[in-house]
């Protein structure tokens, strides 16, 4: 692979002509296109490069460059966005395609993926599993996909386990056009991937000072460290506040509905509590003994959303309840 690009784009040059593209005013529609047609020129004909519109979580829209091998029957998608804003800010296109390249070339599937392994029932049995959605936001998806509602106002959705090396986890959304090939209801298929999902990814909840202190353990001083940690824990003003996730802190917020999690975590608590989406990956629980106000609560969760959670990452801008007398979930 030709890292060493005879042509680049520079920012300065307001009329640039790169593969009869006119870099002016740049849109990442134009910025792809680029990407696209520098990429082709590297890798030669053994390749082929297309630009997608990818439709994410919560509708989110992503640019895809997708690099496909004609030799093996999967490639990778590499998103745009990150790079175009790096470009925007003055970077080059030359360099920048180097790291699309080195990236692809760390990612690339370098033999013929077994694709019964996903769409065969009887193959991906054991690897099925549920992720939580925001109905609402993922309207388009539910339509052609199996899924249940729950908590009022969001969305079991239901995925395979491609593969997990520990720090990244690859899967397939099942799609209607799969599910309806397989002898199986969607209460069954909720019943096993739920069953999946608590063996592959263990249920955890922590108190959110032990958290900060292992976030913080490895930066810092360790007295200093456990002096922060005791203050956390010993101001009686501080809301108590634990954070509920599972083990790969992936699609984490899931856990919610591990049978029996909720329930032993307030019968120790003593009490119900609320749940504050912090993203897909993760929840906050709150107990409802701790006197706070819920719209204070659901201020905080939007507050959060809007500025610290990527769109694709978002869960709801609402707060729940856990009835631990009932074992169910309400808004609150």
């Amino acid at each position: 692979m030709n890292k060493n690009s005879n042509v680049t784009i520079n920012k300065e040059t307001k009329n640039n002509n790169f593969g009869g593209i006119i870099m002016m005013n740049t849109s990442i529609n134009t910025f792809a296109e680029a990407v696209k047609r520098e990429v082709e020129v590297r890798l030669g004909n053994s390749y082929e490069v297309s630009v997608r519109d990818m439709v994410k979580n919560n509708d989110t829209h992503l640019t895809g460059l997708i690099i496909s091998s004609r030799s093996v029957n999967i490639s990778p998608t590499i998103y745009l966005e990150s790079y175009y804003a790096r470009y925007e800010k003055g970077e080059d296109l030359g360099c920048l395609v180097d790291e699309i390249l080195d990236t692809y070339e760390k990612t690339k599937v370098k033999e013929n993926f077994d694709i019964d392994s996903v769409i065969k029932y009887e193959r991906c049995r054991d690897r099925i599993c549920i992720k939580l959605v925001n109905a609402d936001k993922n309207s388009e998806l539910l339509e052609k996909a199996p899924h249940r509602l729950v908590c009022e106002d969001l969305a079991v959705l239901y995925t395979v386990l491609v593969s997990d090396d520990g720090s990244e986890q690859a899967v397939v959304t099942i799609r209607n056009r799969i599910f309806d090939k397989w002898d199986i209801t969607e209460e069954e298929l909720y019943g096993i991937a739920l069953e999946n999902t608590e063996r592959l990814f263990r249920g955890k909840i922590e108190s959110l000072a032990s958290v900060v202190m292992q976030i913080i353990s490895d930066k810092m001083d360790t007295d200093i460290a456990r002096e922060f940690y005791d203050m956390c824990i010993s101001d009686v003003d501080t809301m108590p506040i634990y954070v509920c996730s599972n083990v790969a802190k992936h699609h984490g917020a899931s856990v919610i509905l591990y049978d029996g999690v909720l329930k032993e975590f307030t019968d120790k608590i003593g009490c119900d509590c609320f749940i504050l989406p912090s993203s897909i990956h993760e929840t906050l629980l709150v107990p409802v003994s701790f006197d706070t106000d819920v719209r204070y609560l659901r201020d905080l969760v939007k507050e959060v959303n809007s500025a610290e959670v990527s769109p694709e990452e978002v869960l709801s801008d609402n707060v729940y309840r856990y009835y631990r007398e009932e074992d169910v979930i309400r808004l609150a």
